[in-house]
């Protein structure tokens, strides 16, 4: 399932292969909305697929 947030201050993904561009950091805390905690590792640029209506999809860079 893919859920996709447009007003969302940060997006992340657990799959690193997706990233055009990474760079790694320390481990950093992060609060999840429901109160569990994960670790950011890196920071980087990627491009989600969003369908568009049936026609050909529509490329968004994060």
């Amino acid at each position: 399932v893919d859920l996709y947030d447009s007003g969302a201050s940060h997006h992340m993904s657990p799959y690193r292969d997706l990233f055009i561009s990474l760079t790694e950091m320390p481990p950093r805390q992060l609060n999840a909305a429901n109160q569990q905690h994960f670790e950011a590792t890196g920071e980087g640029d990627m491009t989600i697929s969003v369908p568009n209506d049936g026609a050909n999809d529509t490329q968004i860079w994060l």
